[in-house]
């Protein structure tokens, strides 16, 4: 059977590991850190066919970002010649190929010509921006998981946490015998780089500690989605285009290619 493998900048390793890698149900040791377009050659021509690949990079409209040799970001449109020469020779077979990074599902036609390089059946991609943080919460001794359930609701956060956050029977059963901190993992996206946690006030303070509101409750869910959230959307390869109205709605596009 065809295994799964996760690339990622090494400044994305921490969500990678709590979120992405998770998500998609890759172990740590398929994940892999890429700095540059050669990683990328080197990593995928090394390993034996795919059933997915999970890309995990800053990125734009069809394109992602790595560095160049000399440690400067480069953007790499994903059907750019540059992309096309580096992987001309590769024996990489992938089936499926997902990007995590911002906004490259706003051009499924650049998609495509990326996947056929691998003679993917698929290609997808976020059109909004992704975004993460972590938060630390104690959790108190003998609590329950409806009561931390609740207490995590009035905070705001409820909503936000990650789908790769343990259960809140496994949280409290951090605190049976005394108090427990805990590192939770929040996930959304939004249409612009503007990146403010939903429920932080505009200060950047915990909404339910300041008493302000949350930058959620101001802008509301035309600015902010979870992944679930997003319309799944479909498009031939073979017609593929650049999305005519960038940053539209939040869609999780999937070319296909065969």
């Amino acid at each position: 059977m065809a295994g799964k493998r996760l690339l990622f900048h090494p400044s994305l390793r921490d969500a990678a590991l709590a979120i992405v890698g998770p998500f998609w149900k890759i172990g740590p040791s398929d994940h892999h850190p890429i700095s540059t377009l050669d990683d990328m050659v080197k990593d995928l021509d090394k390993q034996k066919p795919l059933d997915e690949l999970v890309i995990f990079l800053h990125a734009y409209t069809g394109g992602m970002m790595l560095e160049d040799d000399d440690g400067n970001d480069k953007g790499y449109d994903l059907d750019e010649q540059a992309v096309t020469q580096a992987f001309a020779a590769t024996k990489a077979q992938i089936e499926s190929i997902r990007f995590e990074g911002c906004w490259v599902g706003e051009s499924p036609k650049a998609m495509a010509v990326f996947g056929r390089l691998f003679k993917a059946r698929q290609v997808s991609g976020f059109t909004w921006v992704h975004a993460n943080s972590n938060i630390e919460v104690k959790i108190p001794k003998g609590v329950k998981a409806d009561e931390l359930q609740s207490f995590l609701a009035k905070q705001g956060l409820a909503k936000w946490l990650a789908p790769t956050t343990s259960s809140m029977t496994e949280l409290v059963s951090m605190a049976r015998s005394q108090d427990a901190k805990a590192k939770l993992w929040c996930e959304w996206f939004q249409p612009t780089l503007d990146t403010k946690e939903p429920y932080t006030d505009q200060d950047g303070k915990l909404a339910a500690a300041s008493g302000k509101r949350a930058n959620f409750d101001r802008l509301g869910s035309h600015t902010y989605k979870v992944r679930s959230e997003a319309r799944l959307r479909t498009v031939s390869g073979n017609v593929a285009k650049l999305n005519d109205v960038p940053h539209s709605s939040f869609d999780y596009v999937t070319a296909t290619l065969r």
